[in-house]
């Protein structure tokens, strides 16, 4: 199954002819803080000091996605599908940290990975409007057969599935 950033970069065209290299945002400070600060503005991105109570934030976000606080604490950017901690964003992230500090000992004292829907570096215990989780396979399998209306009675068998689930604003 191609991942979220591989999907982006096929419909975007995106990708370099000499190979992949790492997101600008990964290498360039100013780039990075000028997208956190749209993923902050836009959706909401926080809270700033996770090891706070936070508790209008999550009492925000709990009333915006209509779900107990308990509920929304566990939509974190670490479990959310567009948080890229795989090995060759890892090395990205500390190739741009470089000579700064221990790369190492940043990345895993704040969990950082790299979020693909905002393009910046993202610490795991905060969360976004923008938060997508994959699908469960189990509620598909609820749905395989049915006739859908939308779908005219259509075979759902030969359509892709869903993918993501994506939580912006409260529920319908």
């Amino acid at each position: 199954m191609a991942t979220i950033k591989e999907t982006m970069k096929q419909l975007m065209g995106d990708e370099d002819e000499a190979g992949e290299s790492c997101p600008a945002a990964t290498q360039d400070i100013t780039v990075n803080l000028k997208n956190r600060a749209k993923a902050i503005n836009s959706a909401d991105y926080g809270p700033e000091n996770p090891d706070l109570p936070n508790t209008a934030f999550w009492k925000a976000k709990a009333d915006q996605w209509e779900v107990s606080v308990e509920d929304a604490k566990q939509s974190r950017c670490g479990n959310c599908a567009a948080f890229n901690q795989d090995e060759e964003m890892l090395a990205c992230i500390a190739k741009g940290i470089g000579s700064e500090g221990d790369a190492e000992e940043v990345i895993d004292e704040a969990d950082l990975g790299y979020c693909e829907i905002f393009d910046f570096k993202c610490a795991a215990s905060r969360t976004c409007d923008a938060w997508v989780t994959e699908s469960d396979e189990d509620e598909d399998e609820d749905y395989e057969g049915q006739e859908n209306s939308a779908m005219e009675g259509e075979d759902m068998e030969d359509k892709p599935k869903a993918m993501l689930v994506i939580k912006i604003g409260a529920k319908k």
